[in-house]
């Protein structure tokens, strides 16, 4: 329902310039690369990471990387330890501000990623392969579909310890929206706006929340949490509260598949928490 197409690869040519500021310890696949504080060096390193079939990032600590083309998509497995760095889109040109592709594995640690603005999908992260965020803000991104966080179809995406805060879609998925597996635990989902359903969340894959504050996000309907078609989303210890709708619900809609509410609380949610949901959610009051 979410995603389209992955787009295609973005084309580098690295010029010998471009490539002396970044400093490889090593070239296997395990290398650790130390990228100094330059989007251009970003770029180049994860082309570089790409080509050798993978490698760890270690960015500038505290630096701000701010692109004004977008970066390459990640294509093999990448570690990026940003180390409280933040990665931001400083063009007037639209783009996300980083893709998986479906070949590619990214572990990302300890980032700010803000400002993305894609045309269609993953505002900050598009995922259509294998993701891992932890300890990060994903926070102030656009998008069609998926304003912070989007998993297509036939992926995984993991998210733990990590705000995903004041994104923004036209359609679905304010904060993360999901076609694929997606798990998203001890992290927080706050003031997310979609246009359509699922202010914090929308899913039409396999969604589980744990752990996890759900809170003041809004949208035309479902402010916190929206389940599409033949989609399971398992909320788990978790809170969905004060979020705000159009229309009802205001905090968990199932518009079809299954809802499973599990020592959890859904409240202080306009108009309603659940009433209103096409199909019934279980344990929750209206």
């Amino acid at each position: 329902m979410f995603t389209r197409k992955p787009s295609a690869l973005v084309a580098q040519a690295l010029c010998a310039g471009a490539l002396s500021t970044v400093v490889a310890t090593a070239t296997p696949a395990s290398a650790q690369t130390i990228v100094p504080c330059s989007a251009t060096a970003l770029s180049t390193a994860i082309a570089n990471a790409n080509a050798s079939g993978g490698g760890i990032l270690v960015l500038a600590p505290g630096c701000t990387y701010g692109l004004s083309t977008p970066l390459p998509d990640i294509t093999s497995t990448i570690t990026i330890n940003a180390r409280h760095s933040t990665i931001t889109r400083v063009s007037t040109a639209s783009f996300g501000i980083l893709s998986v592709s479906p070949s590619g594995n990214l572990t990302l640690k300890d980032a700010t990623i803000t400002n993305g603005d894609a045309p269609d999908f993953g505002g900050g992260i598009a995922n259509h392969g294998t993701l891992t965020v932890t300890g990060s803000a994903i926070r102030d991104n656009h998008a069609n579909f998926s304003g912070g966080i989007g998993g297509g179809s036939g992926t995984t995406t993991r998210i733990v310890g990590t705000s995903i805060m004041r994104n923004t879609v036209n359609v679905n998925g304010g904060g993360v929206a999901n076609d694929g597996n997606m798990t998203i635990s001890n992290s927080r989902i706050i003031d997310n706006t979609a246009g359509g359903a699922g202010g914090g969340a929308a899913n039409d894959g396999t969604l589980r929340i744990v752990d996890t504050n759900v809170n003041e996000n809004n949208a035309g309907r479902a402010g916190g949490v929206a389940n599409f078609g033949g989609g399971t989303t398992t909320i788990v210890s978790s809170n969905v509260n004060n979020n705000m709708a159009a229309v009802a619900p205001g905090g968990v809609l199932n518009a079809g598949g299954s809802v499973i509410l599990a020592s959890s609380r859904v409240n202080g949610n306009r108009p309603t928490n659940c009433a209103g949901s096409d199909v019934p959610v279980p344990n929750c009051s209206n």
